[in-house]
C-alpha cells in the first residue's frame, strides 16, 4: 500500500506508541498475547472507530492496528477521520503520520481497495498467525537492537 515506514528509522521496541482498535474480546486477548510475546510495550485498546479517533485526538501513535467493522464508526471511517486530523495537526507541528493497519476477515480486491482510499498503510487478514503478525509489524517498525 502506502509507505510510510517511520520514515525509515530503526526504533528501539521500548519506544513504539501502539494503538489497537478492536471490538472482538477474544481478538484484544490473543493481540495482547502477540505483542507480549514479540516483546512489544502495552499498547492502548479501544473498541470503536471513535474511541480511536479520541485516542489520537490525545496523543499520537506510531502504529495503529484497525478492525475494519466496529460499531459507531468502522475502521475506514476512523481512519479517514484521523488522516483528517494528522493533516492539519502535521502542518503547524511536523508529526508525521501514523501506520494504520487493517484487520479485516475480508481481504478482497475492493476491500484492498477501500483500505487504500480511506489512507490504510496495509492489511492483515484475519485469521492471522503470529508469524504473520511479525512479519507486519517488522515491516513498517524497523526495530534497534
Amino acid at each position: 500500500m502506502k509507505g510510510n515506514q517511520l520514515n525509515n528509522s530503526i526504533v528501539a521496541k521500548s519506544d513504539v506508541r501502539l494503538l489497537v482498535a478492536e471490538d472482538n474480546p477474544f481478538n484484544v486477548e490473543l493481540i495482547k498475547i502477540m505483542l507480549d510475546s514479540l516483546e512489544y510495550p502495552e499498547a492502548v485498546f479501544v473498541t470503536t472507530g471513535r474511541q480511536a479517533c479520541e485516542a489520537c485526538n490525545v496523543q499520537q501513535y506510531d502504529l495503529i492496528l484497525m478492525d475494519c467493522n466496529m460499531p459507531e464508526m468502522d475502521g475506514y471511517e476512523a481512519t479517514r477521520h484521523i488522516r483528517t486530523l494528522e493533516s492539519s495537526v502535521s502542518s503547524m507541528l511536523c508529526h508525521r503520520p501514523s501506520i494504520i493497519i487493517a484487520m479485516t476477515g475480508d481481504s478482497m480486491p475492493d476491500n484492498q481497495e477501500e483500505c487504500r482510499k480511506a489512507g490504510i498503510d496495509d492489511f492483515l487478514p484475519k485469521p492471522f498467525t503470529i508469524q504473520h503478525f511479525k512479519n507486519v509489524l517488522q515491516r513498517w517498525l524497523p526495530e534497534s537492537d
